[in-house]
């Protein structure tokens, strides 16, 4: 499994064809799939999110990006996450501690 922090907010001013209660649909079904946790930022009243996602590899998290209805009205920052234990192990690896 990888684990990815998605922060994913719309333009602004949201465009008109900014589909943000498909995305809201689209991350409460992930979540109900057990691949999100899901947190709304609440400076983007109702309309930004910020997910723990839980994929498989990086297709599987770009399948979910690009098929998110907020479509090219959106911003998206991704950030790739890791264990403490899986950092410690790679350090260890790699002769660092």
């Amino acid at each position: 499994m990888a684990k990815f922090l998605v922060l994913a907010r719309p333009n602004k001013p949201i465009p008109e064809r900014a589909n943000i209660q498909g995305a809201r649909e689209k991350w409460r079904e992930l979540r109900r799939q057990g691949k999100a946790e899901v947190y709304e930022i609440i400076e983007d009243n109702g309309a930004g999110w910020a997910v723990f996602l839980d994929v498989a590899d990086h297709d599987e998290l770009m399948m979910i990006l690009f098929s998110n209805p907020i479509g090219n009205w959106g911003d998206y920052q991704v950030f790739p996450l890791g264990t403490l234990e899986g950092e410690m192990a790679a350090m260890r690896a790699a002769g660092m501690v």
